[in-house]
């Protein structure tokens, strides 16, 4: 049922823009963790308590074996992110 307006939304914007404006989210987070650019979507980082500190804030994250691993898609922002960096003590 969901799957014809999920195409068509990806149609519309198009593949690689969803593409660029993930990298950019993923970047930004990076960025707020002081990690360099990267060319994915995924982030995975080492950030001691970051399981509670996101979990406390709201924030929905993975840790895999004691890294964060966080993922950026169309429907995050940039205040997304911002707010993730603030429950980790990393933003203003």
């Amino acid at each position: 049922m969901g799957t014809a307006p999920a195409l068509e939304l990806i149609e519309q914007v198009g593949v690689e823009s969803i593409r660029a404006h993930d990298v950019a989210l993923a970047n930004r987070f990076r960025d707020g963790l002081g990690m360099p650019p990267g060319d994915s979507a995924i982030v995975s980082a080492d950030v001691p308590g970051a399981e509670q500190q996101l979990e406390a804030a709201g924030v929905r994250a993975a840790v895999r074996d004691g890294r964060l691993r966080a993922s950026f898609h169309l429907y995050n922002t940039e205040a997304d992110v911002d707010m993730a960096l603030r429950a980790l003590g990393r933003g203003t």
